[in-house]
């Protein structure tokens, strides 16, 4: 995996479709997000492994295998268009791409990056960062919100 600029990606689950994963990126280390969330094969239970230790270890390895080869596909998705991940994020869960706090302001959710983060970057890169889809999310989910309330 290429090391990713600290922040927020989403990707979809390369096993379900229908499931999108979050991700954060911190001095070249990738890890979920939230801090406990889980995403992949599910996880394996104690009650289902062999009582033998050798094939409990072995049932172990295996399962570990295909977690890691699952991990490596989503890393790959993420590596693949770190742009596009970023987008994902901030579509989907209105916070921050760069820093994940929550957006408050208007233009913060049209852009998917809040006003402190905002501060360093040039016109030339948020123009790269908001999408169409990035604004209608937000608008979609304001509009819901105002009626909600």
């Amino acid at each position: 995996m290429t090391t990713l600029p600290n922040g927020y990606y989403a990707a979809i689950d390369p096993a379900n479709p229908d499931t999108v994963t979050y991700w954060r990126s911190r001095a070249g280390i990738v890890s979920v997000w939230p801090k406990r969330a889980w995403y992949g094969p599910a996880r394996p239970l104690k009650r289902d492994a062999p009582a033998d230790a050798d094939e409990r270890i072995a049932w172990l390895r295996e399962w570990n295998a295909g977690y890691v080869k699952w991990l490596q596909a989503v890393h790959a998705v993420i590596d693949q268009d770190p742009a596009a991940a970023r987008h994902r994020f901030a579509e989907l869960s209105t916070r921050c791409c760069l820093c994940g706090r929550p957006l408050s302001d208007d233009r913060s959710k049209v852009l998917g990056v809040g006003p402190d983060c905002r501060e360093g970057l040039s016109e030339d890169m948020l123009a790269q960062l908001v999408t169409p889809a990035i604004a209608a999310a937000h608008a979609a989910r304001l509009s819901k919100e105002g009626t909600a309330r």
